[in-house]
């Protein structure tokens, strides 16, 4: 798990085109079926520093609403183009993310946990899910904090960690065994999850949350994401925040400026196929 395979320059611009492929099956749905998404995370800011890839990024990230991401469930339920699998946190069971997960068909993308779960991983976009939050202090308090803790019982239910620190290994290690032995069953904290997710979903709240999200769940305003503005990814139109500024400052402070040389790079996984691709 800690050890950095690093990708040979070929390999990771041919990930970064079979990710592209994605992409636009992604967008071509939106677009038919009138959803709204936006360009997240490291995307983002490769739309605004590079106007494509962070070179050295291999993955893609996109970001709905909640609202948009349950109409996608449904047409991928009964639309999915064969070539493509999608996956959210209820519909495989050993699927251990709480956001979606389009993926390739007849490629492989396998990182450290590949051995844990029932189902070969494939190279993918993921889709992050912006949720509503309370306006009242003591409700958005413990939504937080009860929605991140049910969050990490999803993935220590299915994974077993391992961890640079021995004390957090041995938490981690510990949890795991803990759900495997009460009478609880990994679908049923998945549902809790979603459930605590989504609970304020039919409520007029001006905040929202990536509640997965590395950075502590930080919360924006949807008047940051609406109305979008249009950027350039590669050779696409893409969506992006309106208030990108903010977004992106929230992830990377001072995001126009390039890390160290030696920091740019990211793992690459333990296999990588491309299958026909």
């Amino acid at each position: 798990m800690f050890k950095e395979k690093r990708y040979d320059e070929k390999t990771l611009k041919h990930l970064q085109q079979v990710e592209m492929k994605i992409l636009k099956y992604f967008i071509e749905v939106c677009e038919k079926h009138d959803l709204t998404y936006f360009m997240y995370a490291g995307s983002l800011l490769g739309v605004i520093r590079h106007e494509g890839f962070i070179p050295w990024d291999d993955d893609i990230d996109v970001i709905m609403f909640r609202e948009d991401f349950e109409k996608l469930n449904k047409i991928f339920e009964k639309e999915l183009n064969e070539e493509y699998r999608f996956f959210n946190v209820l519909n495989e069971e050993t699927y251990h993310y709480t956001w979606g997960r389009l993926t390739l068909k007849g490629t492989a993308f396998e990182e450290w946990w590949a051995d844990q779960v029932e189902y070969t991983p494939n190279i993918f976009i993921d889709i992050f899910i912006l949720d509503n939050i309370p306006k009242n202090k003591f409700k958005k308090f413990f939504h937080k904090w009860k929605s991140f803790a049910l969050n990490q019982m999803v993935l220590y239910s299915i994974l077993k960690f391992e961890n640079k620190s021995k004390l957090k290994e041995m938490i981690q290690k510990a949890i795991y065994y803990v759900l495997k032995i009460i009478p609880i069953s990994t679908n049923t904290i998945k549902r809790k999850c979603v459930a605590s997710f989504s609970k304020y979903q039919n409520e007029e709240c001006d905040e929202v949350c990536d509640f997965p999200s590395e950075n502590q769940m930080q919360m924006s305003f949807r008047t940051d994401w609406l109305p979008l503005k249009k950027g350039k990814f590669e050779d696409i139109e893409v969506n992006i925040p309106n208030n990108y500024d903010k977004i992106l400052r929230m992830d990377f402070n001072e995001y126009m400026e390039l890390p160290p040389e030696e920091s740019r790079f990211n793992p690459a996984p333990n296999n990588i196929d491309f299958g026909k691709y």
